[in-house]
């Protein structure tokens, strides 16, 4: 088949749907409906605007390898960009959580999960068909979480479900990765060596500088948790070291309104625990945090405000040569910089809840993502252990939440929709139905402004620019 010439190309150009944003002074953002984008002056979006577009070739360029025009020179590439950023939807579930007990010897202000002060602990039994259950998903990766309350507080499952998930994995072959998130204060050289012999990753909170963790997240007695955090986090880290593991102790950061007034100082206790990566994560109205609500919330504008702070200090001290990274940031720039889904559930379209994630309760009941099982109606449960994976992931209640999570289907004039996602979860707890109204949501308004503020860094083409392009090219389990 005789290939086409320069001229039949131009002639066979279609523009595709597309949205733009100011940036900065004559940059203006241009995004394609596949995930592609382009930063444009003011005159080649007057030419775009009146499909001109043959009357410059740079401009033309510029559309084509954005996949805002398709011929048949680019609809391969441009498919494919599609297909890296959205490669969750070609693959079962991957992220399994294990809720291990709802019990917990902390009492954490905002406290997402509700703790109980019963008996609320998974079973053996339940531990067991948990197991067999995520090795019946079909996806060849599988990455097990252990969550609370406080996981070490039932260490016999953890044990257990490590020992059955590595027995397996030998004859199963999937690409296993295992992680615990725990406040850390239970740990002990005989978990730790279990752990570390096991190849099970660390993960654990600390909100900041001693004041403000100690005003979050405090023992069930009322006493202060810091300290004794960061020595915990300390013991763990001496001892990869000491087995030559160039591992680390993966930490988030809740942010609450205390936070909002001291995002240096943050930033100095991680650089000072030396970590490399920081997720300022924003405080949602679940389980406990409920009862505190007034105390611990704040606006969008609020929060953008305390991480626009946050990330400029982070680019100043890698400027610096002190390397940290924001991994919210790492999140969106994954997308927009790589064309690489970094599987994260909230930036996913549809939701990842019930397709990349799933959540086991102590009790055996399966629920779509973490969140979801921290919402009293039980709405995102979507079945049990003890039934067949196709059919608790084929469930209606499971497609009605894809159904209603299409970015494409609620914020389709959006520059940003391409790289985005809403979790429904929030969407519920805020708006009492699934089905998104996005202008009210606070996730979305921050998710935007994130979005704007990283474009404006990048269109500077300079350090700021390097340094996302290095971010987005790690790999984060």
């Amino acid at each position: 088949m005789p290939t086409a010439t320069a001229d039949q190309l131009l002639e066979q150009a279609r523009i595709l749907p597309y949205a733009t944003e100011p940036i900065a002074k004559d940059r203006i953002l241009v995004t394609g409906y596949f995930g592609g984008w382009a930063f444009l002056s003011e005159d080649e979006l007057r030419l775009l605007r009146t499909e001109d577009i043959h009357s410059s070739m740079r401009l033309y360029a510029k559309l084509r390898d954005a996949g805002i025009i398709i011929n048949g020179e680019n609809i391969n590439t441009t498919a494919g960009i599609y297909a890296n950023l959205n490669k969750s939807l070609l693959q079962a579930p991957s992220l399994h959580m294990i809720n291990t007990t709802n019990m917990c010897n902390n009492r954490c202000r905002y406290c997402h999960a509700g703790v109980s002060m019963g008996k609320d602990m998974m079973s053996l039994e339940t531990a067991e068909k948990v197991v067999d259950f995520i090795f019946s998903c079909a996806s060849r990766y599988a990455t097990i979480e252990f969550q609370g309350g406080e996981c070490l507080l039932n260490w016999k499952v953890v044990r257990r479900v490590v020992e059955k998930a590595r027995e397996m994995n030998k004859d199963r072959k999937r690409d296993l990765h295992m992680c615990i998130v725990s406040n850390l204060l239970l740990m002990d050289r005989e978990k730790l060596d279990f752990l570390i012999d096991n190849d099970v990753a660390i993960c654990s909170s600390i909100d900041g500088t001693k004041a403000i963790h100690d005003a979050n997240r405090r023992t069930s007695a009322g006493g202060d948790t810091f300290d004794k955090t960061v020595d915990k986090v300390r013991f763990i880290k001496e001892t990869y070291e000491k087995r030559g593991l160039p591992k680390k102790v993966d930490m988030l950061a809740t942010i609450t309104r205390t936070a909002l007034s001291d995002p240096r100082g943050i930033i100095d206790t991680y650089v000072s625990l030396g970590t490399a990566t920081v997720h300022l994560r924003p405080v949602h109205d679940l389980g406990d945090a409920l009862n505190s609500w007034p105390d611990l919330s704040y606006t969008p504008e609020e929060f953008f405000a305390f991480w626009k702070e946050a990330m400029d200090y982070i680019i100043e001290l890698n400027r610096r040569g002190t390397r940290i990274m924001e991994r919210g940031a790492f999140n969106i720039l994954c997308k927009i910089l790589r064309y690489r889904d970094p599987l994260y559930v909230e930036l996913m379209s549809p939701t990842g809840m019930g397709r990349s994630t799933l959540l086991y309760n102590f009790d055996g009941a399966i629920f779509s993502s973490d969140e979801g099982r921290m919402i009293p109606e039980r709405i995102f449960q979507i079945g049990t252990v003890d039934q067949p994976a196709g059919e608790v992931l084929g469930s209606e209640d499971n497609q009605n939440t894809w159904a209603s999570s299409f970015m494409d289907l609620i914020a389709y004039h959006s520059a940003f929709r391409p790289w985005g996602g809403v979790h429904p979860v929030h969407v519920y707890q805020t708006q009492r139905t699934i089905i998104p109204n996005i202008s009210r949501s606070a996730t979305f308004k921050i998710y935007r402004m994130q979005c704007k503020y990283l474009f404006e860094k990048i269109a500077e083409n300079g350090f700021e620019k390097e340094l996302f392009l290095d971010w987005a090219t790690k790999v984060i389990f």
